[in-house]
């Protein structure tokens, strides 16, 4: 099965995205997805360290804050690869260490995802985004919404609202944590989670941090349940996990 790094945009808060990969792949293939559509295709030579930037792949192509970028490793003789996303402003650059995604064939149907986003800084001087970036295969065309749940928890867990939010296929989607409390009349300095469900594409997240003061970013990447649970792929559990995940879901 074919894998892929996914590199979400972040030029809504002014950073360029880029990549590193160790590889032995013969070719590297880096795919552009603007407006959940295919804009731009490139291939590079292969070398053991690999490390492109976005003005390197598409350059011919303004950049959007919704735009997708997926890295394909041609002839990969490794199916677990991991690669390091990179992202940097005028002054200072950043990095986070992930794993690649499957490509699913068209029509494939997706599971839901949980995500408790849990790691929030609710500083006045500092942003946190819940970053969503999501691929659903080439073919398909993203025009069925992409809906998810999200609940804002205080530090009790006990739920303060429901929204959801629509999480474009093929895109990446920024979530505010304080905007979005805020829109709701909640007060995030007294803290809060998120807890996101849904979706019908293959994700992968992660959280920014950002110092309004600086312009520094802190990115953290949290493990899926797959590493705390055998229960989505243990048939006898299966059930019980996603009744007790996503019973009361609905979108």
């Amino acid at each position: 099965m074919q894998r892929r790094l996914l590199v979400p945009s972040l030029a809504s808060i002014g950073q360029e995205s880029g990549f590193a990969v160790k590889t032995k792949a013969t070719s590297i293939r880096v795919r552009t997805f603007q407006g959940g559509l295919l804009a731009s295709v490139a291939e590079f030579d292969p070398a053991p360290i690999v490390r492109l930037r976005r003005s390197q792949w598409a350059s011919h192509l303004p950049v959007s804050n919704d735009e997708l970028n997926t890295v394909e490793l041609v002839g990969e003789p490794g199916s677990e690869s991991e690669g390091e996303l990179l992202y940097r402003d005028g002054a200072q650059q950043v990095s986070v260490l992930t794993g690649l995604v499957p490509l699913r064939d068209a029509g494939f149907k997706f599971s839901p995802i949980v995500h408790q986003a849990h790691y929030n800084v609710l500083l006045p001087n500092v942003e946190t985004f819940v970053v969503l970036a999501n691929l659903v295969a080439e073919s398909d065309k993203p025009a069925r919404p992409n809906k998810m749940q999200v609940e804002i928890r205080n530090m009790s867990a006990q739920v303060l609202a429901v929204t959801e939010i629509d999480a474009g296929l093929n895109s990446t989607y920024l979530l505010p944590v304080a905007e979005l409390a805020r829109s709701h009349g909640i007060d995030p300095s007294q803290g809060l989670s998120l807890r996101i469900r849904g979706g019908a594409s293959q994700f992968a997240v992660f959280t920014v941090f950002r110092n309004l003061t600086s312009g520094a970013l802190g990115i953290e990447h949290s493990l899926p349940p797959i590493y705390f649970t055998e229960a989505p792929f243990n048939p006898a559990l299966r059930g019980r996990f996603q009744k007790a995940a996503f019973g009361d879901l609905k979108l």
